[in-house]
């Protein structure tokens, strides 16, 4: 029986670690040098075996976080953002581990001097890391480390599956062949890549050294693969199975079973998961405070005033939109507008005779946006969601568009994806209120915490240089 451990993998994870080590160890020693004093002692206590010891606890403290987080970088098909966040995941247990093994040690170490340290490795093995996955793309762009693949199945689904596997030759595969039971007129692959009938896959498999198996046949004939996924196990070649579902589902989907049946859910919701959840939140709370306690009092007495000034009626606009699960809830902005009985039913428009003079600066900035912070830090809204819509534009596009309600499965944002790339501000038609919500079910269905760090920073960017549909 011939040996299939992936080696190559085994080799790509020990490269990772030991390099890591010495970027861990180095930047170590690198701050102790520019930070001589970082490290406190009692007076009987031997510094240089505490220094040893500090050594120690930062390298097994890395190592076992190394062993919770995992390395991903390694698989065929791995995003960046994934290997940033294992990174992250890796730097905040060892902060903690470390800081914890110090306490109980009696060893004390500037807490600046740790959270530097953290940073610094942070940033490190991010840079470590990604370069590290753009080498071996290259490699297996030219043909190294490639694993050897053929489909079961030569119809529609078979050939995306193809399409698929070629179209990147970073992933490292090399395909060798179909295999089907249908007649030549029937295929929708080349038919000079079918190698021959079902039962030919076996042998063909063992003979060239394949190590992944697609099973890609329509439903109903996927049984005829049985013994071939069999065949697969028995001598260690991977079998995945490509289910027949295209017709109901085109997007990512998560697979969760009711004891032994196996559940497939329509959409990804990343916000469903209670340690995402409460990700979000605490970011919501800590950016809302912050910036209520020291950017926001200036805002509301410079803004303040001049709404005041130029215009009779109250500072704050406050109006009913639909929040989450289709709750209600006040949202509040800073006044843009003269004070109107249309402010609950017709959106602003371009050259709109109800905004005031500085209503059309700061909702040109999005400063009038800005008092929705207190809104999140109650918990009514979140730093980035979809844009909360109010009740009539609810009521209205909910019976116009299909999957509008899907907005509401998470809070809405103070900004969001929608609004970064290109669908803020008054819509005009049908088709654009459709944008909008693609997009606000994408970023349901694709949410991650560097996900809201990007639209935060593109929202940034965007009041440097203003808007167009603002107005």
């Amino acid at each position: 029986m011939r040996d299939f451990h992936d080696y190559d993998s085994l080799y790509i994870k020990t490269g990772v670690i030991i390099g890591e080590l010495i970027i861990v160890n180095g930047l170590l020693f690198l701050l102790t040098v520019l930070f001589p004093n970082a490290m406190h002692v009692h007076v009987d206590s031997d510094y240089e075996v505490r220094t040893r010891m500090f050594y120690a606890i930062i390298n097994l403290s890395y190592l076992l976080a190394l062993s919770w987080v995992g390395i991903v970088l390694d698989k065929r098909s791995v995003f960046i953002e994934s290997i940033l966040k294992n990174v992250l995941k890796i730097s905040i247990i060892q902060f903690f581990i470390v800081f914890a093994s110090l306490y109980i040690m009696k060893t004390y170490i500037s807490l600046s001097f740790l959270v530097i340290y953290s940073v610094w490795v942070f940033a490190s093995l991010s840079c470590w890391r990604v370069f590290l996955r753009l080498m071996l793309k290259a490699y297996r762009s030219r043909g190294g480390n490639s694993k050897r693949v053929i489909i079961l199945g030569a119809g529609s689904i078979a050939n995306q599956v193809y399409n698929q596997l070629i179209s990147n030759v970073s992933y490292g595969y090399k395909f060798m062949g179909f295999f089907d039971d249908r007649a030549p007129e029937d295929y929708k692959v080349p038919a000079e890549l079918v190698k021959g009938k079902l039962a030919d896959a076996n042998e063909f498999a063992l003979n060239n050294d394949v190590r992944v198996i697609y099973c890609a046949l329509p439903a109903g004939d996927d049984r005829k693969a049985v013994s071939t996924i069999r065949f697969a196990e028995q001598n260690f070649i991977r079998c995945l199975i490509v289910p027949d579902f295209r017709r109901f589902i085109e997007k990512k989907v998560e697979l969760s079973f009711l004891e032994e049946i196996p559940l497939v859910s329509l959409r990804l919701e990343p916000l469903h998961k209670f340690g995402n959840r409460l990700l979000k939140r605490v970011f919501d709370i800590l950016v809302s405070g912050i910036f209520l306690v020291t950017i926001f009092p200036l805002l509301y007495i410079i803004l303040g005033t001049i709404i005041k000034l130029t215009s009779p009626g109250p500072i704050f606009f406050r109006q009913k939109r639909t929040g989450e699960s289709g709750r209600d809830f006040y949202c509040y902005k800073f006044r843009s507008m003269h004070v109107n009985d249309d402010a609950d039913k017709v959106q602003a428009t371009k050259g709109d005779a109800r905004v005031s003079k500085i209503g059309a600066i700061m909702r040109k900035t999005n400063l009038d946006e800005m008092p929705q912070f207190i809104n999140v830090f109650i918990g009514d809204m979140s730093v980035v969601g979809p844009r909360p819509h109010m009740l009539k534009h609810t009521e209205m596009y909910s019976e116009l568009i299909d999957k509008y309600m899907l907005r509401h499965w998470c809070k809405p944002g103070i900004t969001g994806w929608a609004q970064v790339t290109g669908f803020r501000g008054e819509t005009k038609t049908l088709e654009e209120m459709e944008g909008r919500v693609k997009r606000d079910v994408w970023y349901i269905e694709n949410w991650s915490f560097w996900l809201d760090i990007k639209i935060m920073f593109l929202t940034v960017w965007n009041m440097i240089k203003g808007e167009e549909n603002a107005y």
